[in-house]
């Protein structure tokens, strides 16, 4: 069965071609356009693994993985951040609780990598 990944992501091309992309290479993907939505299918979809933006309106990437480590069925939930702004906001994301942080402009077959690796280690945990 092939891993569900929720994408959450405010700008809709990206948002796209993510899922695109993602559902190219085999993974079931649902997606999100903010934070808010984000959490609300997370709880709802309980997906596999999280592929959140930082900057977004509603509710941002930050304050999403906070409240997601807050509870504790998404205590071990693999999240990658991605974000436009560099080191800051990158070690930000690491000390609210993300796995991994990378940046925009997203190289697409290192993002594969990372889901790949991070599910992985998920399975053996």
């Amino acid at each position: 069965m092939a891993a569900k990944i929720l994408i959450v992501e405010d700008t809709l091309d990206t948002r796209e071609l993510l899922h695109l992309y993602l559902t190219g290479e085999g993974f079931t993907v649902i997606a999100a356009g903010d934070g808010r939505e984000g959490l609300y299918l997370a709880r709802a979809e309980k997906p596999d693994l999280i592929v959140t933006d930082l900057n977004m309106p509603q509710l941002d990437g930050l304050a999403l993985v906070k409240e997601l480590r807050a509870e504790p069925q998404f205590k071990d939930l693999p999240i990658i951040v991605i974000t436009a702004f560099g080191k800051q906001d990158r070690d930000d994301a690491i000390r609210a609780g993300a796995n991994r942080a990378v940046d925009k402009p997203t190289h697409f077959e290192s993002l594969v990598d990372d889901i790949n690796e991070l599910l992985e280690e998920r399975k053996k945990a």
